[in-house]
């Protein structure tokens, strides 16, 4: 990965859906197309291969089987999914293009916006239960990396990064939190030390932020000198309301300078999250 200064991530998968006329509602998100219709997220993942991603985020993200328990599955159907959410992205690919499954939060099977808010009030013992076999069968899909994203809660990042290192050791790997203020994840940890512990496992490659507002990211960022390259992949600025599953306000524009100051201050992936299209990426090729 280190070939390249900077790798362009892909955007928001259920917006490349949305584009192309797919109903991605309900609490599974992108995880019922995983099921009743695969292509189609494979020829969502193509749009930003075609757009100059160079690194796929599969559709994991809202697949856990507390998750999918909630939504009438049962065990072999999440699994089925899971599998299906690796094999997606690599029909998708390009030779040289990785694919990255992506580890939700924990917050993410409470369908109530928790993964922007952390604190969740559980046990280690439930974060571990929750991870452990969602992380074992993520693993048999042979990713090129994971994608431990979305994260508020330092916590919740333990307790992966264990379980990974448990499992998995040589598997690389980045994190990223979601940032409700300059300096601080979701759930209150100072950035410094997410970044500390991300650093203390030698297969992580990268630390950073996604599906987070633009403003936030740089003063995150540089508020301190650290040992692992970034990874950066905002959200269109808007605020989740789980409500009205709906997302609220006016947004921000992504820009050069933006792209530019990420890249100083060590940036080395950098892509899209909720509400960045394929056009988007191709837009941010040409300034990564």
């Amino acid at each position: 990965m280190t070939e390249n200064p900077v790798l362009l991530l892909d955007g928001g998968l259920s917006t490349a859906l949305e584009a192309r006329g797919h109903a991605v509602g309900g609490i599974l998100w992108t995880g019922d197309l995983l099921m009743s219709d695969p292509d189609a997220v494979a020829q969502a993942h193509r749009d930003f291969v075609e757009g100059g991603a160079d690194v796929l985020i599969t559709g994991s993200y809202q697949l856990s089987f507390d998750g999918c328990r909630s939504a009438g599955w049962d065990e072999a159907d999440t699994i089925r999914a899971l599998h299906n959410s690796t094999s997606a992205a690599r029909m998708a690919a390009d030779e040289g293009t990785l694919v990255a499954a992506s580890v939700g939060p924990y917050g993410a099977s409470l369908s109530d916006g928790s993964e922007f808010r952390g604190a969740y009030g559980v046990s280690r013992s439930t974060l571990l239960d929750f991870h452990a076999r969602r992380l074992e069968v993520l693993l048999e899909t042979e990713p090129d990396l994971l994608a431990i994203e979305t994260q508020p809660d330092l916590d919740e990042i333990d307790v992966i990064l264990s379980l990974v290192s448990e499992r998995a050791p040589d598997m690389p790997l980045w994190v990223s939190c979601t940032v409700t203020e300059p300096g601080r994840i979701a759930g209150g940890a100072p950035w410094g030390e997410v970044v500390t512990r991300v650093a203390e496992l030698e297969s992580a490659v990268a630390v950073g932020i996604n599906c987070s507002s633009i403003e936030f990211i740089a003063p995150t960022l540089e508020s301190i000198d650290s040992p692992v390259p970034y990874v950066v992949y905002p959200n269109h600025g808007k605020q989740w309301d789980a409500a009205s599953d709906t997302w609220q306000g006016s947004g921000n524009d992504l820009s050069e300078a933006h792209v530019s100051r990420w890249i100083s201050a060590g940036a080395i992936l950098i892509g899209g999250c909720c509400g960045f299209g394929a056009s988007d990426i191709s837009s941010l090729r040409k300034w990564v």
